[in-house]
């Protein structure tokens, strides 16, 4: 084949080379905190993310990276300091990776984090709730009941027990934390001090806390088993906090013994639970939480409820105290047996509980096909676009949706109202204190069905 010399071949512009990070800090005006808690400032045209800056102040930044669109970097000093800005409580908060907003008032925390909501909402999913309910508040400091802390060692012997440091995967030496639970707070010198001059350590990688209303689990992770001088020591420790000591050596099941289960009470259900399964971690809000969602849904004894995600029965068990009929649906089958251990226990005979993967097609599905007049979602960071359609399918009246991730409510709230389904009532929680993380909650209710404009073919006739 003869090619066109004619043809002009267009090259593609070449790539401006990139001008090097300026060496010193840099002057930046701060007009918004970002998803993930930083301050949001321009330099060079270009939108910069700078950690420990807050709106309205004036900060010199040294910047650290360039990306195509944006910067990021991190607060060198103070200029102009925001009115709302206040000194950290914890001696760790500068190198730990656990907190990022305890420069910020606790109430401004929770008034941006709810700024950002209604902007996602109104700007990803062309939504506005038609009322804002008041936040859930509780305690702002001790308030967590789980957490997960590595373990590791220096070159020297000496152990390190702690979080994660900021923006890494290596560990940052904790003493004490102000937002765990002041019943297991010290953790962290305490293991410390016991793992000293015990030889190699290196095979512990980490230590899984997890807390009931009394008791709890202190849950190893391990490469390989306990020789007796640790196993005597974490044996003490587990003794000391009142804590049952379960050991997960990686690749091998791990073994509950199900006589010691530990949990929590919602009013008067308690809610038994086992090592790794999921809890929200900060009780007081978590009992707020599960009475403004029965609040909301406005329970009546011939409701039909399906509670999607439903854990071990978080919401599941106080909707059918108060009447309503429940059929939870969860991808776990451990938290499914659970579930319905909690049901048995508390003598609830009006809810059902099945294993499903919830992002396949759940139409042949025999809980799918019952009838049900109010659903309550609580998916994961990911949210639940694609089980959406097959909701709606469902027509309930009420849809509560309980979201962990802003941008994908954001996204799920355009999807349900294509649906037909406006958001009536939304509220955030203070569901973690000290932490960019948000916790929000909002109710659709079943309106008209947006019916789809056709498109009509504008261009020329086609002759084939």
């Amino acid at each position: 084949m003869k090619l066109n010399s004619s043809r002009t071949i267009k090259q593609p512009p070449a790539r401006k080379p990139s001008q090097p990070l300026p060496s010193e800090p840099v002057e930046l005006t701060i007009n918004a905190l970002s998803h993930d808690g930083q301050g949001i400032g321009r330099y060079q045209g270009k939108t910069a993310f700078i950690a420990n800056a807050l709106p309205g102040e004036q900060v010199l930044a040294r910047l650290t990276e360039e990306k195509a669109k944006f910067y990021t970097g991190h607060t060198d000093s103070i200029i102009t300091a925001s009115s709302h800005r206040t000194e950290p409580a914890c001696p760790h908060y500068d190198q730990c990776g656990g907190c990022d907003l305890q420069h910020l008032e606790n109430s401004e925390q929770l008034a941006l984090k709810q700024t950002q909501v209604l902007e996602q909402l109104e700007r990803i999913g062309s939504t506005k709730p038609e009322h804002i309910d008041p936040p859930l508040t509780a305690n702002h400091w001790h308030y967590r009941r789980s957490a997960r802390i590595g373990i590791n060692q220096l070159f020297d012997g000496e152990p390190i027990v702690g979080f994660r440091r900021k923006s890494s995967h290596l560990l940052t030496q904790i003493d004490s934390c102000m937002v765990l639970d002041k019943r297991v707070s010290d953790l962290f010198s305490r293991v410390r001090e016991a793992l000293r001059d015990t030889g190699d350590i290196k095979h512990i990688t980490q230590i899984d806390v997890d807390l009931g209303d009394q008791g709890g689990y202190l849950s190893l992770r391990l490469k390989k088993p306990l020789n007796d001088q640790h196993l005597q020591i974490f044996t003490a420790l587990a003794e000391h906090y009142e804590l049952s000591l379960q050991l997960q050596v990686i690749g091998s099941d791990p073994q509950v013994d199900d006589t010691c289960l530990t949990g929590y009470a919602l009013d008067q259900l308690e809610l038994t639970f086992r090592p790794g399964d999921f809890i929200q971690v900060n009780a007081e809000i978590n009992q707020q939480m599960v009475n403004k969602a029965c609040q909301l849904l406005q329970l009546k004894p011939d409701d039909k409820v399906l509670d999607l995600f439903c854990g071990l029965g978080n919401f599941s068990l106080p909707v059918a105290a108060a009447g309503a009929s429940v059929t939870g649906v969860e991808g776990s089958l451990t938290m499914v047996e659970q579930a319905q251990r909690n049901a048995l226990h508390n003598q609830l005979q009006n809810c059902q509980f099945f294993c499903a993967n919830l992002a396949d097609d759940l139409k042949g599905l025999q809980w799918f096909r019952q009838s049900y007049n109010k659903v309550i979602l609580d998916p994961p960071r990911t949210g639940a676009a694609s089980l959406i359609p097959q909701v709606c399918s469902l027509r309930p009246e009420l849809i509560l949706y309980i979201s962990c991730n802003p941008g994908a409510l954001a996204r799920d709230s355009e999807l349900l109202g294509q649906e037909g389904y406006q958001m009536k009532h939304c509220l955030v929680m203070d569901m973690f204190p000290q932490t960019h993380h948000i916790e929000s909650m909002a109710l659709f209710v079943r309106g008209k069905k947006k019916t789809r404009k056709k498109k009509l073919f504008a261009g020329k006739g086609i002759s084939r």
